[in-house]
């Protein structure tokens, strides 16, 4: 017996486009699941936190600033301002001119406190005075956004 156009059609596209789809599906699960991995992080990245957050609770200045700066921009950790700001500042206070600039971005643009320019230029003026030229950029765009101000 000879099967219909149709039929024949229809299942030679079945015995050929299987393998091909089971294939792909197989493609899809392995990179999923590779993706899902890279997203638990391994027991030596938290181990590696751990003693970072450890370092910064017994005020090593600067592991404060980096554990500041994971919470700032995400890294390792979900993004956090506040805790960022708390890492920052007690970094800031301890003379670290990185922390001192960041700090100064926190409360220029609210991030983890609320704005406050006078403050967010009193700590770029000290990352400043010891050299950090991010402070230095930041003061400069303060003083060219507010010049009108200060020429009257």
């Amino acid at each position: 017996m000879i099967f219909p156009r149709t039929k024949l059609s229809t299942i030679f596209a079945v015995v050929l486009l299987s393998p091909v789809l089971l294939i792909g599906c197989q493609k899809i699960h392995s990179t999923t699941s590779l993706q899902t991995s890279q997203v638990q992080s391994s027991p030596a990245e938290n181990d590696d936190f751990m003693k970072l957050k450890r370092s910064a609770e017994q005020g090593n200045a600067e592991a404060q600033y980096k554990l500041g700066l994971m919470y700032d921009i995400g890294k390792e950790v979900d993004q956090d301002y506040q805790k960022a700001f708390k890492w920052y500042e007690k970094s800031a206070n301890q003379g670290l001119a990185s922390s001192q600039s960041k700090l100064g971005s926190m409360y220029r643009y609210g991030k983890g406190v609320e704005v406050n320019h006078a403050k967010a230029s009193e700590w770029y003026w000290k990352a400043y005075e010891q050299g950090n030229e991010e402070a230095h950029y930041q003061l400069g765009t303060i003083y060219i956004s507010n010049k009108d101000k200060f020429s009257h």
